[in-house]
Formats: C-alpha cells, sequence, structure tokens
C-alpha cells in the first residue's frame, strides 16, 4: 500500500502537522527526506534574501532520539530548578530551535511519553502562533 498523509487543522488550509503513515518499505522516510530537503532549500532562500545569519529553521530527528532530548532537557532543567515545571521549558527551547519538526519512526509506547508529547505539542502549537511571522 502507498503511504498516506493526515493533517491537523485550525482553519481550512492551514494545517498545523502531517503525518505519515503506512506499511513498511513503502517511503515514508523518503517523502520525509524530500519534504526536508526542500524545506532546507527554501529555508536558504529565505536566508539569502535577507541576508540574515540565523532563521528558527527545520531540524529532522529520529523520535526516539528526540525524547531522549527531551528527557535530557527535562532532567537538566529540574537539577536547577526542582520546584518548577520543566516542561514549558523545554517547549520554549525547542522552539526557539526550530519552526518545523520532521520526526521519523513516530511511535509513543509510553504513557509517561506520550503525556510530555500531549503538554510539548500544545506549548508548542501555541508558541508557533504566537509568532505571526514568515519563516
Amino acid at each position: 500500500t502507498r503511504p498516506t498523509a493526515t493533517t491537523t487543522t485550525t482553519l481550512p488550509g492551514n494545517p498545523r502537522g502531517l503525518y505519515i503513515h503506512g506499511s513498511v518499505g513503502v517511503g515514508k522516510s523518503f517523502l520525509m527526506d524530500l519534504f526536508f530537503a526542500t524545506l532546507q532549500h527554501d529555508f536558504q532562500k529565505i536566508n539569502n534574501n535577507n541576508r540574515t545569519t540565523h532563521t528558527r529553521g527545520i531540524r529532522r530527528i529520529h523520535f526516539h532520539e528526540f525524547m531522549l532530548d527531551v528527557h535530557d532537557r527535562i532532567h537538566a532543567f529540574q537539577k536547577h530548578h526542582r520546584r518548577q515545571d520543566a516542561v514549558p521549558h523545554v517547549a520554549f527551547s525547542l522552539a526557539q530551535e526550530a519552526r518545523i519538526w520532521c520526526l521519523d519512526e513516530f511511535q509513543v509506547t509510553d504513557i509517561a511519553d506520550a503525556m510530555i508529547l500531549k503538554r510539548l505539542w500544545t506549548l508548542l502549537w501555541r508558541a508557533d502562533h504566537s509568532n505571526n511571522h514568515h519563516p
């Protein structure tokens, strides 16, 4: 079977996310690689036209590596701020690093990760909508 895509939207024509799913070996990662390469090219062109040195861009990462990074950030924050909620801080730092995240092999099997992700996505989407500018 061919890969299929599902989008999450708030308004018509304004997707907040895209989830590509399908059987093994049908080209999901290949499609993400093409998407990522296209975005890299577009972000580079924007930077060259605006003569800027840094734009909040895109990042492609394996989901498990992403979750390890999130857990490391939570742990590092909690070492210095024991009584504060780390998730908003982590969401802010992720939002500062990239506007678009391409997560390969996305699969949630741990309930704690699911709870963290729900809060992260909510905060990241809220942060993205508060920044009303061209990428």
